[in-house]
C-alpha cells in the first residue's frame, strides 16, 4: 500500500529507473513507485521524462504540480481511469435528477455539522445551535441556500472582523492551499473509477475541470479548516505547507473502520456512485473524524 508523500522543491529532473522515481538535484535519490502516494512539485523548474508521468498516472499516484508562487496549480491523471469509462460515463450522463439533489443534501447536512465541530474545537464559549437549525432546514438540492447561510456564520466566527474569505491573508492561502490538495485526491479518485471530473451535480460552471470533485470533497473542507486554523497564524511558508499536506496522514472513520484519508475518500467516492446509479441511500458511507 502507497504510504509516501514525495515533495520537490528543488530545480530537479525527475525520471524513471527500475519502477523506482529518480530525484537529481544536488543530490541524487530513488524511490519505490509502489511506495508512493503522492508527489507534489513545489518548485516549477523542474523537467520529469515523459515514462514517468505514464508511471505515475497508470499507478493512480496524485501528482500536483504548483505554480510560481508555490501553490497548487496543475494535476496529472489519465485520460482513461478505467475499462468501463465509457459505459460509466453514460451512466453518469444519466444520473436521475432526485437522486443528485437528496445527495446534495446530505453533503451539505453533513459539511454543516462538521463545520458546528471546529467551532465547537476553538470556540467553545459559544451558542452553535444555529448550526443545527441550518442543517435540519436543509432541503433536496438545498434550494435555500443553508450552506451559504452557514458559511457566511461560520467564516465570521473564524475570522472575526478583521478579514473576510476573499481577503489576502495567511489563514486564506492556507485555506486555498489545502482545499487544492483535497481536489486532487477528489479528482484522481473519480477518474480512476471511470467518471468525469467535468460533470457535477450541483456545481456547473463551464470553466470548471473539475465540478463533480468540487461536489464532493465539500464534506471534507471542514477538516481543512481545523488543520489550517491550528498551523498557520501569522505567516504561511514551508513549514506552515507542510502541516497542511500532513492531512493525507490523518486517519478518518469510514464504514466503522480507520483508514487513511486517501483510502477514505476512495471508500465515500465509491459509495456515492453506488448511490447515484441505484438510488438507494444504504450505499452512501460518509467520512468522519474526532479533534
Amino acid at each position: 500500500m502507497s504510504f509516501r508523500t514525495v515533495i520537490i522543491t528543488k530545480e530537479s529532473k525527475l525520471s524513471l529507473r527500475m519502477n523506482h522515481l529518480v530525484i537529481k538535484s544536488d543530490t541524487l535519490v530513488q524511490v519505490p513507485i509502489s511506495e508512493i502516494c503522492c508527489l507534489i512539485i513545489e518548485n516549477p523548474n523542474i523537467t520529469m521524462t515523459g515514462h514517468l508521468m505514464n508511471v505515475l498516472t497508470e499507478n493512480k499516484i496524485m501528482t500536483i504540480i504548483c505554480d510560481k508562487k508555490h501553490l497548487p496549480q496543475t494535476f496529472l491523471h489519465s485520460v482513461y481511469g478505467h475499462h468501463r469509462q465509457s459505459r460509466l460515463i453514460e451512466q453518469q450522463m444519466n444520473w436521475q435528477k432526485s437522486h443528485k439533489e437528496r445527495l446534495w443534501q446530505l453533503i451539505i447536512q453533513k459539511k454543516i455539522m462538521y463545520q458546528k465541530q471546529v467551532l465547537n474545537h476553538y470556540f467553545r464559549q459559544l451558542d452553535l445551535t444555529m448550526f443545527d437549525r441550518y442543517a435540519e432546514e436543509t432541503t433536496s438540492g438545498d434550494s435555500t441556500n443553508r450552506e451559504g447561510h452557514a458559511a457566511k456564520v461560520y467564516f465570521n466566527i473564524i475570522f472575526g472582523n478583521e478579514i473576510t474569505r476573499e481577503t489576502e491573508h495567511v489563514k486564506n492561502a492556507g485555506l486555498d492551499y489545502g482545499y487544492q490538495i483535497l481536489l486532487a485526491i477528489f479528482a484522481r479518485t473519480i477518474v480512476s473509477k471511470g467518471y468525469l471530473t467535468e460533470i457535477g451535480i450541483k456545481h456547473r460552471n463551464e470553466f470548471n475541470l473539475y465540478n463533480l470533485a468540487s461536489d464532493l470533497m465539500e464534506v471534507m473542507r471542514p477538516l481543512v479548516d481545523y488543520i489550517v486554523l491550528k498551523n498557520v497564524v501569522n505567516e504561511f511558508e514551508k513549514d506552515e505547507k507542510r502541516k497542511i499536506v500532513d492531512v493525507l496522514n490523518c486517519k478518518v472513520v469510514i464504514n466503522n473502520k480507520l483508514y487513511y484519508l486517501v483510502h477514505a475518500i476512495e471508500i465515500y467516492v465509491e459509495s456515492v456512485f453506488k448511490y447515484l446509479s441505484t438510488g438507494n441511500e444504504k450505499y452512501i458511507k460518509f467520512p468522519s473524524w474526532k479533534y
